[in-house]
């Protein structure tokens, strides 16, 4: 799972297929950006060869620049074939150093190549770069548009695909540009979203102002086209339920079969518009997607900021530790299951000998049920301190009211700001001090007997005359509108 920070601009925005179009809004927290409209410095002209089953053909316009180098990412290099850059009416053909092209561009320059997209997905097989099904490729603009090192202003691309061939990608349209035609940061192009090209089926989700764009690829079987709908939308409706509004503008949600013999996995990238992209396991059945917990944490992840690498223990920890409440109050997991499942998953979460804290000790226990531990551990608090009228959820809303998503970068500090602001606490503050910054730990027996979880040969049971009962019984009950 990777998060990556974006900085696009406010403007009407959708996810594009085709040319669709709806509309973002500009998050509150966030620093406030130049109206001043940014230069459009790179220019592609995309030709998708049979729904880019073929390859693609492109030609690039750059201006002026000092660095006279253009790359790709390092694994998809070897497949960018036919390089040239116009000299007057002549085309130079210019060699591969590495994973980069030596081009004359201090005046500006025009450049062309082939790049070989199937042979990618299938030889990377990396969902972060390019993977491939059937009739479908799944490639990040990255993964295919040469660029320079230095960055500044926008990239703006346009893709010509002929029916029955499709594109779809979570970035912004250009208004007033022809259908195809997308733009955003150059900052943000090396890290960039997922994009689809060949043939597949899609659909829209609506949930209030949230709305999520499924591409569904081929070869899903014996999941049906409405069986992927239903899926998708039951974590959508369940995570807009626990926001109490819509918690993402737009995301694309990106369905492909799996590898045989693999779970159901998941990755989400922010940069240039959120988008989730599912390898569903071969196999799984309409009854099976009831109980997966993937997408409803992938979309979770969509939902917030990023943090960035380094404090991926607070991100990952979100979303495992969320997801089951979203799903336990949509009435897909028992209240028996989710303490089951805590009492089993947190102690992998406890600082061991030489750990530093969890903003310095990455290893998968305290990154993944280390930030759960710690979002737990907040939401106890926060309950307490307020006499259960708040809420780590609240802390999360209050993220979301403000606009943020899996686009836009946060600092640590900005979050636990907008979290202890919307609680009326220091509780997240306080936690990250001894927790993240300290080895800090937390009793754990002694927390499972106040709140009533009593765990004996695999059964868990309740005791409601514990202390904290009501709390342990509002964390997965949905609560009354606020």
């Amino acid at each position: 799972m990777r998060l990556l920070p974006s900085a696009l601009a406010p403007l009407s925005a959708a996810i594009a297929l085709g040319a669709a179009a709806g509309c973002a809004t500009s998050p509150a927290p966030l620093p406030a950006r130049s109206t001043a409209p940014a230069a459009v410095v790179w220019q592609y002209d995309v030709v998708s060869n049979r729904g880019g089953l073929d390859g693609l053909t492109i030609e690039a316009r750059f201006a002026p620049m000092a660095d006279d180098s253009l790359g790709v990412d390092d694994d998809a290099a070897p497949f960018v074939h036919d390089a040239a850059y116009a000299s007057g009416a002549q085309w130079v053909s210019v060699e591969r150093h590495g994973a980069s092209w030596k081009v004359p561009c201090s005046t500006g320059c025009r450049v062309r190549y082939r790049y070989a997209l199937r042979e990618a997905a299938t030889r990377l097989n990396d969902p972060e770069t390019a993977i491939a099904s059937s009739d479908a490729v799944s490639a990040p603009p990255a993964t295919w548009l040469l660029r320079p090192d230095a960055a500044g202003g926008l990239f703006r691309f346009h893709v010509a695909i002929d029916a029955p061939w499709r594109f779809a990608t979570p970035m912004v349209p250009v208004p007033g540009q022809p259908a195809g035609t997308f733009e955003a940061p150059t900052e943000t192009l090396e890290d960039s979203s997922f994009a689809v090209f060949g043939a597949f089926d899609a659909e829209t989700i609506h949930n209030g102002a949230t709305r999520a764009e499924v591409v569904m690829a081929p070869g899903l079987a014996p999941l049906s086209r409405d069986d992927v709908i239903r899926w998708i939308r039951t974590a959508v409706d369940s995570i807009a339920t626990y926001y109490q509004r819509p918690f993402v503008d737009r995301v694309l949600v990106v369905v492909l079969p799996g590898q045989p013999g693999n779970p159901t996995r998941g990755v989400t990238l922010g940069d240039t518009g959120p988008g989730v992209l599912v390898r569903a396991a071969r196999g799984l059945t309409a009854a099976a997607t009831r109980d997966d917990w993937i997408v409803t944490h992938e979309l979770l992840h969509a939902s917030q900021p990023s943090l960035g690498r380094g404090h991926a223990w607070l991100s990952e920890g979100m979303a495992t530790y969320v997801e089951p409440i979203v799903r336990a109050r949509a009435g897909l997991v028992t209240p028996e299951r989710f303490w089951g499942d805590l009492v089993e998953g947190l102690p992998q979460g406890l600082p061991e000998a030489g750990d530093q804290g969890l903003e310095r000790t990455h290893t998968w226990g305290r990154t993944y049920w280390g930030g759960a531990l710690f979002c737990f551990a907040a939401d106890l608090a926060i309950r307490e301190r307020t006499g259960n009228a708040r809420s780590f959820d609240d802390a999360l809303r209050g993220v979301v009211a403000g606009g943020a998503d899996v686009e836009a970068h946060w600092s640590i500090e900005q979050f636990l700001d907008v979290g202890d602001r919307s609680t009326g606490t220091r509780a997240l503050h306080d936690l990250y001090r001894t927790l993240a910054l300290a080895p800090g730990t937390v009793d754990l027996p002694g927390t499972w007997q106040r709140l009533g979880v009593k765990v004996e040969g695999g059964r868990v049971s309740f005791d409601d005359r514990a202390p904290l009962a009501a709390m342990r019984r509002s964390i997965t009950e949905r609560g009354p509108e606020r």
